[in-house]
């Protein structure tokens, strides 16, 4: 069977051929098609630079960009310790005869990563917040960072600022700290000629004083500065633990001095463990 043959005009091809070639002459002479040339290769190289940098770049750059942030937040968190670990080493120098250390013992105390001569560096491990804002019992958890052998019950802990507290369990090498302001701590305190067992009120910041005017007399000033005694064995002498923040009449013969602590626990991640004095 024959294929039928479509039935196309001689005068059909000769006008597409004449309007091709006019076209060709009028780019060639006038470039008249110069600007959609130009827009077509510009739309080209857009395209290709916008897949290339916002596509496959990131794609391909993604897991090293995870690999380089990792290693920012390493670096940042390294010195934060290094300069929290700094701060506790001044604190220690600035309270060289508190803290019973001689001069021989100086130069090896600021050259040990992490042992303070007498104060071992430890790390936060666990802080209850909310509880220490809203609650009395105010406990906290760390774990020294070398693993020297100590023996830390009842040992007093610092931060760079001072003395927080005390420890009072070994829980498998991670020590549980009972925070100065905690209702059942004490505090061997003094003022002047004035001797005190302060106790944790199970507010943040606040220990208190409880005194008979029958038996001191003598008046205490608002902003007037309370030391740790020493008394009891536990923390260093002459360390400063804050100052008056108000006085209170308990009874006709009773009052109570409320103590502004000077350190603040939840500012710092690590501590130091004085496991001797």
């Amino acid at each position: 069977m024959a294929n039928y043959a479509p039935n196309t005009s001689v005068f059909s091809y000769v006008f597409f051929v004449l309007l091709s070639s006019f076209l060709l002459y009028l780019d060639f002479t006038n470039e008249t098609f110069s600007k959609p040339k130009n827009t077509y290769k510009t739309s080209v190289l857009s395209l290709n630079y916008f897949i290339k940098n916002y596509i496959f770049e990131p794609l391909v750059q993604f897991p090293e960009l995870l690999h380089s942030k990792k290693n920012l937040i390493k670096q940042n968190n390294d010195l934060r310790l290094q300069v929290e670990k700094e701060y506790i080493s001044n604190f220690v120098l600035s309270k060289n005869n508190d803290f019973f250390l001689n001069e021989s013992k100086l130069n090896a105390l600021v050259d040990k990563e992490n042992n303070l001569n007498k104060v071992i560096i430890s790390k936060l491990i666990k802080f209850d917040t909310n509880n220490y804002f809203c609650c009395s019992n105010h406990r906290l958890f760390i774990k020294p960072i070398s693993d020297e052998a100590t023996e830390p019950l009842q040992s007093a802990i610092i931060n760079s600022q001072g003395l927080i507290g005390q420890i009072i369990y070994d829980l498998n090498g991670i020590y549980e700290v009972m925070l100065l302001t905690d209702i059942k701590h004490s505090t061997p305190v003094f003022s002047e000629n004035f001797h005190c067992n302060a106790k944790g009120s199970g507010k943040p910041g606040i220990i208190t004083c409880i005194y008979s005017e029958l038996i001191w007399d003598e008046q205490f000033a608002i902003g007037q500065k309370f030391y740790s005694s020493g008394l009891g064995g536990i923390f260093p002498k002459n360390i400063l633990i804050g100052d008056i923040l108000d006085i209170k009449n308990i009874s006709a013969s009773e009052k109570e001095v409320v103590l502004k602590l000077k350190v603040n626990p939840i500012t710092e991640n690590l501590f130091g463990i004085v496991v001797s004095s």
